[in-house]
């Protein structure tokens, strides 16, 4: 049994929260009381997988067979098992009906992540009750698509990644004043969270522009919601924008750098 605790906490570009562009913002401490329990026995892949949900804020367990996975759950009930079919001993097939019929585990969420190309064990394992079937290697997307689906009750649709990028956003607080250099900390498909001490009024659509791998990416959104700095204030001042009407070829390159900065030194296969 191994145990996988989050390091490096201050790294920049590795902190995805996962909350929807204008809900309540969260940090990554937020995020820790999530416990995920990832099973393989391929070395590789426990440790590229595990460093993916790590970047994207989960806390996570790992074990290289089905025998310490379930001493794990025993000590201590994950939120979500994600499990390799080719185990040593036990198969994942085999982990996951024993988790599903016990009448204390079988509410956890279990997601086959495997290399297998068989379709009826697919087949075999949706009837089981497995939350969903991925097939190595995963994009990050799809992913955190599952995990949302299988362990959220308001599943979120993007990756938001912690970042820091400059950023351009038109219309001061005080009206009329010329647009300035600002500073985009969050990020995702959807929206933004441009940290700033003159945050606009909710609703106010602007022009923006951020700055990604020295392309300027111009869009327009609106602020959904807007904090001001002021004494005993624990929040980061800013606001939170959607995006209004993205052009496919924009989604795509905030999407390519989200996945690159994921899986950044990973050895995928």
């Amino acid at each position: 049994m191994a145990g996988w605790r989050r390091q490096n906490r201050g790294r920049e570009n590795e902190f995805v929260t996962e909350h929807a562009a204008g809900g309540p913002r969260k940090g990554p401490r937020d995020l820790k009381n999530r416990l995920f329990l990832l099973v393989d026995g391929y070395i590789r892949d426990l440790f590229a997988t595990g460093m993916v949900l790590q970047r994207l804020e989960y806390d996570v367990y790992i074990a290289n067979s089905a025998e310490d996975a379930l001493r794990i759950i025993d000590a201590a009930t994950p939120a979500l098992v994600m499990t390799e079919l080719a185990l040593p001993g036990m198969s994942g097939l085999e982990l996951l009906i024993r988790i599903k019929q016990d009448n204390k585990d079988g509410a956890i969420p279990v997601i086959i992540h495997t290399a297998s190309a068989d379709f009826k064990r697919e087949e075999h394992c949706l009837a089981s009750g497995c939350a969903s079937f991925l097939r190595k290697p995963v994009e990050p997307d799809a992913l955190y698509t599952a995990i949302q689906r299988a362990t959220e009750a308001a599943p979120r649709q993007h990756i938001r990644m912690r970042t820091l990028l400059p950023a351009m956003v038109g219309g001061r607080a005080s009206s009329g004043g010329p647009a300035t250099t600002e500073y985009v900390s969050e990020l995702s498909e959807s929206g933004i969270f441009v940290h700033t001490l003159s945050p606009r009024p909710v609703n106010s659509v602007l022009p923006v522009t951020v700055m990604i791998h020295t392309i300027p990416l111009k869009l327009k959104a609106v602020v959904l919601h807007s904090i001001a700095l002021r004494r005993g204030l624990a929040r980061e001042p800013g606001m939170g924008m959607r995006f209004l009407e993205p052009s496919a070829t924009d989604r795509e390159l905030i999407r390519n750098f989200i996945k690159g900065q994921i899986i950044k030194d990973i050895p995928m296969q």
